[in-house]
């Protein structure tokens, strides 16, 4: 029994002794075995931007092993949050992790863009807001969260401002300011140069079935290029309605720039001209679009581009019997003009301007713009349009791709 005993004291102390053999020479496999990060070990990153790996080493006593480090990681750069990346070695038989601590973050701004740029308005006339938009790099549309807030005395001749704040989700806060200027009325019988366009391209790389209503977009360029050099201002929709209504003043050099139909070089199906030389300029232009015929889509982005009304489908030409430039709007009838209407309304969100399809009314459809809310319509014509002119009348230049610029020239001035 006694020699039993010593057996099983003799198996216990050798097994114990091989245990604690074993662990030092792990140990010793371990302490030669080293990773290391280049760069911190926690680092930050802005959402929506790629990761870039800050790259690490690992060695076996004095071997460069870093080939056999293997990375695994679950960061979403699209996504705040804090993320691990695990950098992995094996070798001997051993293995080693450390990690390096990832933080996703949003420290953009949300961007506020003012439709228009500073106001006047006649004394005693209500302050209309032109309009804003927000936007942010991580909650996206952010137009319901924008506070407004203004100093506007209506009834005192004097300059004021708008404020504009909006806040994201992670507490980037912006804020921009509109001048408002409350003036007194002028006398002065001011008129004004609409400009019709139709269809945009570059001709050393295109054509244009559009015919005559092409015009290639350098000839377009010198034309603005005209009225910024000679400090002419180009009005948006909201600024000419409001002069033709006695609302505002506008300078004496001022200019409406209005787009017909929707087709070549007008939206990113087809071009996107227009819009991208008005934003390279920061003139405003009014697209009256078809909007029957091309997704309103692909028109928007672009921030000194309007869009209104030019009927959802009812710019077809021929369609009424012994009607010369028989546009459809003529013989459909008034539930038919006004369903196509509200249709197009709806789908732009606007109803300050119509266009009527190849210039063409008669008494009837203006009644019928004029009932489905419209503020103003516009026709041709080739003169200037004053406070005078029928608000439902609105002459326009039609730009031609055989306008020179010395005729763009007198139509302006």
């Amino acid at each position: 029994m006694k020699r039993k005993s010593i057996f099983i004291m003799l198996i216990i102390i050798l097994l114990i002794v091989f245990i604690t053999i074993l662990y030092i020479n792990i140990h010793g496999l371990k302490s030669n075995l080293k990773i290391k990060l280049s760069g911190k070990d926690n680092i930050s990153i802005e959402v929506g931007t790629k990761y870039k790996e800050k790259g690490y080493k690992a060695y076996y006593s004095k071997k460069d092993i870093t080939d056999s480090v293997k990375l695994k990681n679950n960061i979403n750069t699209k996504k705040i949050g804090t993320y691990k990346i695990s950098y992995i070695v094996k070798y001997k038989k051993v293995s080693k992790t450390i990690y390096r601590t990832v933080k996703v973050v949003d420290t953009t701004k949300p961007e506020i863009v003012l439709t228009g740029e500073n106001i006047n308005i006649v004394v005693g006339n209500n302050y209309e807001e032109p309009g804003y938009n927000a936007l942010d790099n991580y909650d996206g549309d952010l137009t319901d969260k924008v506070e407004v807030t203004n100093n506007i005395d209506i009834n005192t001749i004097g300059t004021y401002e708008v404020t504009y704040k909006v806040k994201d989700s992670s507490n980037n806060e912006n804020s921009i300011k509109r001048t408002v200027n409350v003036i007194s009325k002028q006398t002065v019988n001011q008129k004004v140069a609409v400009l019709n366009y139709h269809f945009f391209y570059d001709s050393s790389k295109e054509t244009c079935s559009g015919g005559s209503n092409c015009l290639d977009i350098n000839n377009f360029k010198k034309q603005l290029d005209y009225l910024k050099n000679n400090n002419f201002k180009t009005l948006t929709m909201s600024e000419f309605r409001d002069w033709m209504y006695g609302r505002t003043e506008i300078p004496e050099k001022s200019v409406l720039i209005t787009i017909d139909d929707g087709g070549m070089g007008t939206g990113k199906q087809n071009g996107d001209y227009l819009g991208q030389i008005l934003d390279e300029y920061k003139m405003n232009g009014t697209l009256f679009l078809i909007t029957g015929w091309w997704d309103i889509s692909n028109y928007k982005g672009h921030k000194y581009l309007e869009i209104e009304s030019h009927t959802n489908d009812m710019h077809n030409e021929g369609w009424c019997d012994g009607v010369t430039r028989g546009a459809r709007m003529l013989c459909q009838t008034n539930e038919e003009v006004l369903t196509d209407l509200k249709k197009s309304i709806d789908i732009i969100g606007s109803k300050k301007a119509f266009c009527f399809p190849f210039y063409a009314y008669d008494d009837r459809t203006i009644n019928l713009v004029k009932e489905a809310g419209f503020e103003l319509a516009f026709i041709g014509g080739g003169y200037k349009a004053s406070r005078s002119t029928d608000k439902w009348h609105v002459p326009r230049y039609q730009i031609l791709k055989t306008t020179s610029l010395d005729s763009f020239i007198s139509m302006v001035n």
